[in-house]
């Protein structure tokens, strides 16, 4: 009669598999620009070009338009569309570039005293963070997202990125706040009861 013989105890681990995607026949390689989070921020204030002395009411004369900026990852030849297309919440509030949704009616008022004020405006932004997510050929990224193919040796499996998309309303407007700022380059601009930010640019 055959003996067999087992070592009591011994567990071995069943490690599951990682997919090996390997290049197409032509050669390509395959990624989808996961997201991994959004915020909501403010991005670097623009400054009007009117400015006024002490008890003036300024107006807002021109408008401006926010772009996109990309922190990490610019080098990667991502579009926004490829970003936005694998979030739906995204496409549906953010666009490449906005028009600052800023009343040009509205009246702006410069404390009074002996010094000048202008208006600076903080555009809203929506800070988006993601990794490129190795893929097959013939998988498919989430949402209406596209794969992407060819990429260079820099890019790899887990690779981050970040960018600055400007927010949007449903009419298709950008969200901004604006607030009044003092000219720093006028006499008496460190006296009391001016506005407490300092203008970026001089007027």
């Amino acid at each position: 009669m055959a003996k067999f013989s087992f070592l009591a105890g011994l567990v071995i681990p069943l490690v599951a598999a990682v997919p090996q995607y390997t290049p197409d026949m032509m050669g390509y390689v395959y990624f989808c620009p996961i997201v991994d989070s959004t915020e909501h921020v403010e991005g670097n204030p623009w400054q009007v070009g009117t400015s006024g002395s002490g008890g003036a009411d300024l107006q807002i004369t021109e408008g401006h338009t926010v772009g996109t900026t990309w922190t990490v990852g610019g080098g990667l030849g991502l579009s926004i569309g490829d970003v936005i297309g694998v979030d739906g919440e995204l496409s549906a509030s953010v666009s490449e570039t906005v028009e600052d949704s800023v009343e040009e009616a509205v009246t702006y008022h410069c404390p009074d005293g002996d010094w000048r004020c202008s208006i600076q405006v903080y555009p809203g932004m929506t800070h988006v963070k993601g990794h490129m997510k190795k893929m097959g050929s013939k998988d498919k990224c989430p949402g209406t997202g596209n794969i992407k193919s060819n990429w260079d040796d820099h890019v790899s499996d887990g690779y981050k990125y970040e960018l600055l998309i400007p927010r949007k309303d449903a009419s298709g407007n950008g969200h901004s706040r604006v607030e009044i700022c003092t000219c720093k380059n006028a006499k008496h601009w460190a006296d009391a009861g001016h506005p407490k930010v300092f203008c970026k640019e001089d007027c």
